[in-house]
């Protein structure tokens, strides 16, 4: 049985489509991890945050020159990064 492949979206009807796509796909972790393209199955999510973190986060995502989501995605994969290996330094003790 043929394997399925998966296909980056090469076209785009301007620019703002193709920020909106890459800000929801996730495949530089993918591609990395696997050496080849492997689409993610996304969830979506509900976050009730207060007005003034919104506020923080828009702040630092325009530092930064992204929109909020993918700053969100970069902070949460590095702190769950950070627990995974201290926590495996922990167990190595």
């Amino acid at each position: 049985m043929a394997k399925k492949k998966f296909f980056l979206r090469t076209s785009f009807k301007n620019s703002g489509e193709m920020d909106d796509y890459l800000e929801t796909e996730d495949l530089g972790i993918v591609f990395e991890k696997y050496g080849k393209l492997v689409m993610p199955k996304i969830r979506k999510i509900n976050l009730d945050l207060p007005e003034w973190l919104i506020a923080q986060l828009d702040l630092e995502a325009k530092r930064a020159g992204v929109s909020r989501q993918p700053l969100i995605k970069l902070w949460l994969t590095q702190k769950l990064d950070y627990e995974r290996k201290k926590r495996s330094t922990i167990l190595k003790i």
